[in-house]
């Protein structure tokens, strides 16, 4: 009896509701996945062949991971370095082929390739000012698990573009 009484009493102030309702709380409560970059890569790598052959587009792998197409090597004197500022224009997309980020002729983007994402950073020197190149980027490259960019998902693969018009010398 005392139970029936305990339970009444609880109902009656709201607190056995509350509890039942952060019970379930809790017991819905998913852990989230460590990150695994090996496991992840190789899902990234499947997508980029499937892409690859979808798109009819020779890659070269380098031993990164990334995967690249030189479409120009470009005419200029030399090649970026991390140290180096460089202006480029460039599109990127998911491999679905919506465009997340580009740029313009008039809206350029300037910046230290340093501090770019590891796939920028390994892809740039590839090419010369002038140059062109397409760069395939698994998740582990670009921006992980994180939400980072907003219509990129997590361990998205990136495909860009870009063009290299210059190398910005410091006086």
């Amino acid at each position: 009896m005392n139970k029936r009484l305990f339970l009444w009493n609880m109902s009656k102030s709201g607190l056995l509701w509350t509890l039942i309702l952060l019970m379930g709380v809790i017991a819905s409560c998913k852990k989230a996945e460590p990150y695994n970059e090996d496991a992840q890569y190789l899902k990234d790598e499947v997508l980029i062949k499937n892409w690859a052959n979808t798109s009819k587009t020779d890659l070269i792998k380098d031993p990164s991971g990334l995967y690249y197409k030189v479409i120009n090597q470009g005419t200029g004197l030399k090649s970026p370095d991390l140290t180096d500022n460089i202006q480029v224009l460039y599109t990127g997309k998911l491999l679905t082929d919506s465009v997340i980020s580009r740029t313009t002729d008039t809206v350029t983007y300037k910046f230290l390739l340093g501090s770019s994402i590891e796939g920028w950073k390994k892809g740039l020197p590839l090419i010369k000012e002038g140059g062109t190149i397409r760069l395939l980027i698994p998740s582990k490259m670009a921006y992980r698990n994180y939400d980072v960019v907003a219509g990129v998902p997590k361990n998205a693969v990136l495909n860009f573009e870009i063009f290299l018009q210059k190398i910005i010398v410091k006086n």
